[in-house]
């Protein structure tokens, strides 16, 4: 009994110095080990930084001494993160001058996939305003930032020869029937400059080309790329979802297509291309198209997903010649249908569903991101009583800090789970102080889910970090991250 007592009092005190650890330092996300050590640091001065290929490429080791800070970092990864760790830390010493416990953190992510999601193609984000996202997305280690930059109500991505996409496509009449015109279109220099400054800050840029729906914008322009050409069409001025699927018995949406994937390839580093593939009704389009009803009885197919099937195998093809692949937006009936293939990065979004796709994809070999609506879709309101646009569920600040990737499954069920992301749909986003008000500081919560291991997590020293970094993100960009159900953006 007395052995047992022993071992509960040692496990007691354990978790007791872990906390106090912990609660030295107002890091988000949560380093993965943190040790106190002796002594005050009253200066973050940087004495060493130096290459230490062994703790791994992402990995890093930052020691707070009297004298300042000595930095080790396994790669060009692990020296960015380590950096941000020591502006975060230098943030919290020049809110307490007298000093900060010295201490060593190693340091490395739980998942390598750590993604933030905007929406330029709903409301076009000036590149100043990008910009402005990727230095708050870089202060918390995000390392993912998708582009998703077509959908119904605009086109943003430039497409040598086909010029109808910026006269036509990137422009719109209104939003929601508030009678103001939108519109925006990204050159080819600015999005070759985003790139380089979010690799600069440890970010890789990856496009959202959506397909084969969500192609209301593309149809007004080029209305012969579809099932039904209706030369009326006009780019979307609300939401919901449409029936503008590409058809893919068209020889010129093969040609567009190539030229797009031309421009991606030379534009964006990324070996990856978002390719959209949800909501996309095909019964309603392609099951009723003359065309393809023809091609299918020709070729025997026995329902609609597999014309789909082809159709994405065609354009993985395609990507491939440019040395890229596709990921996707998992959708049931597409695996049911085994439209992906093994190997295809998927993300699970729809609300409720991630359990079940957790087992599904470890089944079919499809790494997977989540993205689960419930925790990471940061476009809805945060607050309850704060505008919902009449549908909305709200997400609070602490409903996203439950997220465990895992789901509390072991390891041998989840590790085809690559990572987390947050996204920011912006049917209702006109402006980038509404975008950043409904990100953060949810997405604090989020990077915590995607770097820290469940073991240094804490609701309760999470809510006492933040509300230092509010005065840290107050201070270093002029950001106010304090959230009440009245101070809110107003929407016109």
């Amino acid at each position: 009994m007395l052995k047992l007592l022993n071992i509960l009092a040692c496990a007691a005190l354990s978790v007791h110095l872990a906390a106090a650890q912990q609660a030295a330092y107002s890091v988000i996300p949560e380093p993965a080990k943190t040790n106190l050590t002796q002594g005050t640091a009253r200066t973050l001065k940087l004495l060493s930084d130096k290459a230490s290929p062994a703790l791994g490429k992402d990995a890093y080791q930052l020691t707070v001494t009297p004298q300042g800070a000595h930095l080790s970092s396994g790669g060009k990864e692990g020296r960015i993160y380590g950096l941000v760790t020591l502006q975060q830390l230098q943030d919290q010493l020049a809110a307490h001058p007298e000093g900060i416990p010295c201490g060593v953190i190693k340091d490395k992510p739980r998942y390598p996939w750590r993604g933030m999601m905007v929406d330029p193609a709903r409301h076009f984000i000036p590149m100043k305003d990008l910009k402005k996202f990727v230095d708050l997305m870089a202060y918390y280690k995000f390392n993912k930032l998708q582009l998703h930059l077509t959908d119904d109500q605009g086109w943003r991505l430039p497409v040598p020869g086909y010029p109808k996409l910026k006269s036509i496509s990137s422009k719109r009449a209104e939003s929601f029937g508030n009678g103001t015109p939108h519109e925006g279109m990204y050159t080819r220099q600015e999005l070759k400059d985003l790139v380089a400054y979010c690799a600069a800050r440890g970010i890789e840029v990856i496009p959202e080309i959506d397909m084969p729906g969500h192609n209301q914008a593309l149809a007004a322009a080029y209305p012969e790329f579809f099932c039904f050409p209706d030369h009326n069409t006009k780019v979307s001025t609300i939401g919901g979802v449409g029936l503008y699927l590409v058809c893919p018995h068209k020889p010129e949406i093969w040609k567009f297509y190539a030229a797009v994937f031309d421009e991606l390839r030379d534009i964006f580093p990324s070996t990856m291309v978002h390719l959209g593939g949800d909501e996309a009704p095909l019964e309603k389009t392609w099951e009723k198209c003359p065309l393809s009803v023809k091609y299918r009885q020709q070729k025997g197919m026995k329902d609609v997903h597999e014309e789909l099937k082809e159709f994405e195998a065609k354009m993985a093809s395609m990507l491939a010649a440019r040395g890229k692949k596709p990921i996707f937006w998992y959708e049931k009936p597409w695996a049911q249908a085994s439209v992906y293939r093994k190997g295809d990065t998927v993300f699970t979004w729809r609300m409720g569903l991630t359990p079940s796709t957790i087992t599904e994809t470890k089944k079919q070999g499809l790494p997977l991101i989540i993205a689960a609506g419930e925790h990471c879709y940061l476009d809805y309101p945060q607050i309850p009583g704060q505008d919902n646009r009449g549908w909305m569920p709200t997400t609070t600040l602490e409903q996203s800090y439950k997220l465990d990737p895992a789901y509390g499954r072991p390891e041998q069920e989840t590790d085809h789970i690559i990572g987390v992301q947050a996204t920011m749909w912006a049917e209702q986003l006109p402006t980038l102080n509404h975008l950043l008000y409904r990100t953060y500081p949810r997405a604090c919560a989020i990077a915590e889910a995607g770097w820290s291991p469940m073991n240094v997590r804490s609701w309760e020293n999470f809510q006492r970090k933040l509300a230092d970094q509010r005065q840290f993100v107050l201070k270093r960009f002029n950001y106010n991250m304090e959230r009440t159900k009245e101070n809110e953006p107003p929407f016109k």
